[in-house]
């Protein structure tokens, strides 16, 4: 019932999938550039601010490399430093941000499926222990730090002090 409710005050737009593309080769031919061409065009812009993505990488690792102190002294920085934990690194893994680390070999190849093996882990971690009573205790949480430290020292990054270059911090008065 929703489901026609919604249907009557949007119609959708019955075009097939081959319609669509066709459309979408015709707004391509329409600018003078190939898809080709526009792909790489985007892939440039992205790589612009690959020093932004590659920070965000490697605070995600600093993040998960500390305790529940140093977590909480991150407070005025991150706001909810528990629930930052996780969103610095799921978006630092966004595949097209992650890839243009790469592809501009800030961080070589090599050590990809590493970084991809820790983001999995972190997603493994059960919902019950994503809370401050377990983050110094738990045995998944200290594996986490453990590995968080291997691979920054793989990568070979000598500081553990989150970067706020590309952070807008808000003072309360």
């Amino acid at each position: 019932m929703k489901l026609n409710f919604l249907n009557k005050l949007f119609p959708s737009n019955k075009k097939s999938k081959k319609q669509k593309n066709e459309a979408i080769v015709e707004d391509l031919d329409d600018t003078g550039f190939t898809e080709e061409e526009l792909l790489q065009e985007e892939l440039l812009q992205y790589g612009e601010h690959v020093n932004f993505y590659y920070t965000n990488i490697i605070n995600s690792l600093i993040l998960y490399t500390y305790n529940v102190d140093q977590l909480d002294e991150m407070a005025p920085i991150l706001i909810d430093p528990l629930a930052e934990l996780y969103e610095e690194l799921d978006y630092a893994f966004l595949p097209v941000l992650f890839d243009t680390i790469f592809r501009n070999k800030l961080i070589d190849e090599s050590f990809k499926e590493d970084l991809l093996n820790f983001k999995k882990k972190v997603d493994d971690i059960p919902v019950e222990i994503w809370d401050w009573d377990f983050l110094d205790h738990h045995e998944t949480w200290k594996n986490i730090r453990l590995e968080a430290e291997i691979l920054l020292n793989k990568l070979s990054v000598e500081t553990r002090t989150y970067n706020t270059d590309y952070t807008t911090i808000i003072f309360k008065k």
